[in-house]
């Protein structure tokens, strides 16, 4: 039969507020039963700790369980159960633990009373090391949750391993080494009245009071004049720093003021007529290069958008005949020139292609640059460069990216795209270049 009733008493007299909510958690955890394999394990090893998760706590049962047990065991016992307590452990181990944990402290303080009692009360380190056995046997025992304490011995082990055993062990400390008796003996009052405390706590207050507050002369009335006397001065000291530091920054503050005016005024006279001729001539870079490739696209074409080539292509034995007849009409000269004049818009596009490059050198590598961003940003500013969309804006972001221009048509494109097409690397068409990063740009400047 379970020896659980004991502990189900004690808890109800221990806990009864509150009885229906502990109930509901009591009955939702497990209960832990001390079985023979682990108690009598030998010398407290082998295959019944196999669980690593409780395995100090076991063994510390182990330990507690041997017959006839010396201090050092006890010491033992009370490391591992010490330190399964720290390391963690289900609350009904948790109970157990601190169960046995403050048996084992009352053992111990009941084993330095007697060699306390033995020296005729003059060893005093037996006495203090008793006071402290029992106070943390107490600690112990008064902090195990009964209403949780669901541990219980196997049915196949007799005495003295039972739960009634061990309970009354614990009744034994209490009327032991527990007892209110021993308080003195440990520097613990507990017989004072209310009536006694309260006497001797208007007496000691009136007595300080009477010391050292009443009178103009008394100490603490000395104390704060002295200190409000301090704070005067330190505060009157603080209010000139204070003032002389008002003074220097006013001083500060005009001459930067004049000095940052004057560096907008000399930078946006430089910044102004760069940044207007770097507009123009990407303008009219981007109007020539529309023109030049509407017109390559649209060598075959007529005037109401027909392809010839087709038609060319058909026609091959006229264009043999017609060939014969330019060959005999000396059209050859006039087929050369024409070469030449290709010839020559070819290298006219190699030309702006080239200034399309160093343009976007220009902004890349110095105007979008780190160093001169903040001055470009300034620019930008202005409400005439309001919609340009290679401006920057005060992230350092171009404010649309794209270049756009109304010829024959509307035609836009990227500017990474344009500048990539002059043959500028991908890893010069960044807003931001570092100053290194920059040099090495303008560097390849053809």
């Amino acid at each position: 039969m379970s020896r659980f009733v004991s502990l189900t008493a004690l808890a109800v007299l221990i806990a009864a507020p509150g009885a229906e909510a502990r109930d509901t958690a009591r009955n939702s955890i497990e209960g832990y039963v001390i079985e023979r394999a682990v108690i009598r394990a030998p010398n407290c090893e082998g295959s019944a700790f196999d669980d690593v998760r409780i395995e100090a706590f076991e063994k510390g049962v182990c330990q507690f369980h041997q017959p006839a047990r010396s201090a050092e065991q006890l010491d033992r016992v009370l490391k591992l159960l010490n330190r399964a307590q720290v390391q963690g452990l289900p609350v009904v181990h948790q109970q157990l633990a601190g169960f046995l944990t403050g048996l084992g402290h009352c053992a111990t303080a009941e084993r330095h009373l007697e060699t306390f009692r033995g020296s005729g009360n003059a060893d005093l380190t037996a006495r203090d090391n008793f006071c402290a056995a029992r106070m943390q046997s107490q600690a112990e025992l008064n902090a195990i949750r009964w209403d949780f304490a669901l541990f219980d011995y196997a049915e196949d082990l007799g005495v003295p391993n039972t739960l009634d055993t061990r309970l009354g062990e614990m009744a034994s400390c209490y009327s032991g080494v527990l007892a209110p008796g021993f308080d003195a003996e440990c520097g613990l009052i507990t017989n004072i009245t209310a009536t006694e405390l309260n006497v001797f706590v208007d007496e000691a207050t009136d007595a300080v009071v009477q010391t050292y507050f009443t009178g103009v002369e008394s100490p603490i009335t000395a104390m704060f004049q002295r200190k409000r006397e301090r704070a005067e001065g330190v505060l009157a000291m603080a209010g000139a720093s204070i003032q002389g530091l008002k003074d220097g920054a006013a001083a500060v503050n005009a001459e930067y003021t004049a000095y940052h005016s004057a560096n907008e005024t000399e930078r946006d006279a430089k910044m102004t007529p760069i940044y207007e001729n770097y507009r123009e001539s990407i303008l009219r870079a981007t109007a020539i290069l529309d023109e030049f490739n509407r017109w390559k696209e649209g060598l075959f074409m007529t005037s109401d958008n027909v392809n010839l080539l087709p038609k060319i292509v058909e026609r091959g034995v006229e264009l043999t005949e017609e060939l014969a007849r330019v060959e005999t009409d000396d059209y050859a000269a006039r087929a050369g020139k024409l070469v030449d004049d290709v010839r020559a818009v070819v290298q006219s596009e190699a030309e702006h292609r080239a200034l399309i490059g160093q343009l976007c050198r220009v902004y890349f590598c110095e105007l979008a640059s780190r160093r001169r961003m903040i001055a470009t940003q300034h620019v930008c500013r202005q409400p005439a460069l309001t919609n340009n969309p290679i401006c920057l804006n005060a992230q350092g972001q171009m404010k649309g990216g794209d270049l756009q221009v109304n010829f024959d048509g509307e035609q836009r494109i990227g500017v990474a795209d344009f500048c990539r097409a002059a043959g500028i690397d991908d890893v010069f068409l960044t807003v931001g270049l570092s100053p290194a990063t920059a040099l090495t740009c303008m560097g390849q400047m053809p």
